[in-house]
């Protein structure tokens, strides 16, 4: 029996078609393996080609703003792993798959992929080390991006338990595996960002296989690493292990567990160096106590130098040495005119007219005066003469010349 006609018009139909298609897959889309064919850069950026298996074919499409993030360029003949939703374009009916992300398959080709990565980010400067952040030395809250349920976290956190007990640790349950962690992990990281209360953040997750370690390889992850204002160590998997994270990100640490030893300081060696400052302190305060003693001692004897009293105490002195060098000279003298004036006496006396006299001599007087010549006497005078012992009066009767 044939049903009632309803007349579909053929957008009608397309878009019940693109419907359909999309609603058997899952939202966030499928991953599918085949090989590159009929590949086509457009003008507009975007990437045209199709996949193919050994029985089957499928158009696909690489949107530009998808395709210029990609780190390679697929060619043809290449076995490649694509990530999208099949759609339907309505105007042509034409059934295809949007790409919204890609890799080269297979061991092989994830090294190529991580090689053409790596270089394209580093000729965008991610790498360069005038980009890379310090850690703060004393850090007081750490955030963590991993899974919540992992070993990396609670090798973090017994770490820093350990080193710093007065760290606090904020962890973000992210998605560190599969195809959607890339998309969480950049969102744990803007989360933190935004959240602004942490000092720095820890990424990564403990060891496992390439393929589980992939989404650290990221370009968006990359560049949201790139981007963060918080300073970010990397610590993915084992120390082999290396991403693309690790060299993006402003330290990459070995694993969890040195990460969180690069993140905090050991209080153990904190308590040394202080006790080193202090006695480094102690040392140079004692050398300063001494040198200030010193220049207090110099300065007090030159404050004595120029104090009145000590000028005072010194003119003090100065006269005392003058009068005892006075007096000595005094003394000196004196002894010197007592020994002259001795002598001098001696002289007298054997001048004396005692002496004189008791040599022989008399002297003659007349009315009183010393005669020293006849010319002062006549006939007739009457002389009084002195001897040694006795006097005399004499009449003189004749003169001579």
């Amino acid at each position: 029996m044939i049903p009632e006609r309803k007349l579909l018009h053929i957008s009608e139909l397309n878009r019940i078609i693109h419907s359909a298609i999309e609603g058997a897959f899952p939202d966030s889309g499928v991953w599918v393996i085949g090989e590159v064919r009929q590949f086509k850069r457009h003008s507009s950026g975007t990437f045209y080609f199709a996949l193919r298996d050994d029985s089957a074919q499928v158009d696909c499409a690489m949107w530009r703003n998808i395709a210029a993030n990609l780190a390679w360029v697929p060619d043809d003949g290449m076995k490649v792993e694509a990530f999208g939703q099949p759609s339907i374009y309505e105007k042509t009916g034409r059934y295809q798959f949007i790409v919204r992300k890609m890799l080269p398959a297979g061991q092989g080709d994830r090294a190529i992929a991580f090689a053409m990565l790596k270089k394209k980010l580093e000729a965008q400067g991610y790498f360069d080390p005038e980009h890379k952040k310090p850690l703060p030395a004393f850090p007081f809250t750490i955030g963590v991006v991993t899974s919540r349920t992992g070993a990396a976290l609670r090798d973090i956190v017994n770490v820093i338990e350990r080193r710093a007990p007065w760290v606090t640790v904020i962890c973000r349950n992210t998605k560190v595996q599969g195809d959607t962690a890339p998309l969480d992990i950049v969102r744990a990281i803007e989360d933190f960002n935004e959240f602004g209360e942490v000092d720095l953040l820890i990424v990564g997750r403990g060891g496992g296989s390439e393929e589980d370690l992939w989404c650290f390889n990221d370009e968006s992850v990359a560049k949201v690493i790139f981007d963060s204002r918080l300073p970010i160590v990397s610590a993915v998997g084992h120390e082999v292990d290396f991403s693309i994270a690790d060299f993006v990100a402003d330290l990459r640490a070995p694993t969890p567990s040195a990460a969180a030893e690069l993140a905090v300081p050991n209080r153990m060696e904190l308590v040394s160096k202080i006790a080193e400052f202090l006695r480094y302190a102690e040392s140079i305060l004692s050398n300063k106590v001494i040198s200030f003693r010193s220049r207090i001692q110099e300065f007090r004897h030159r404050l004595e130098i120029i104090s009145p009293i000590q000028r005072v105490n010194e003119h003090r002195r100065n006269i005392d040495e003058l009068q005892t060098d006075a007096q000595k000279a005094i003394s000196l003298m004196f002894n010197r005119r007592k020994t002259e004036l001795a002598h001098l006496s001696e002289k007298l006396i054997l001048l004396s007219i005692d002496r004189i006299l008791d040599r022989g001599f008399s002297i003659v007087w007349k009315n009183g005066k010393i005669i020293h010549s006849t010319d002062n006497i006549d006939v007739g005078n009457i002389l009084d003469i002195q001897f040694s012992k006795g006097k005399a009066k004499v009449d003189v009767k004749e003169t001579e010349a």
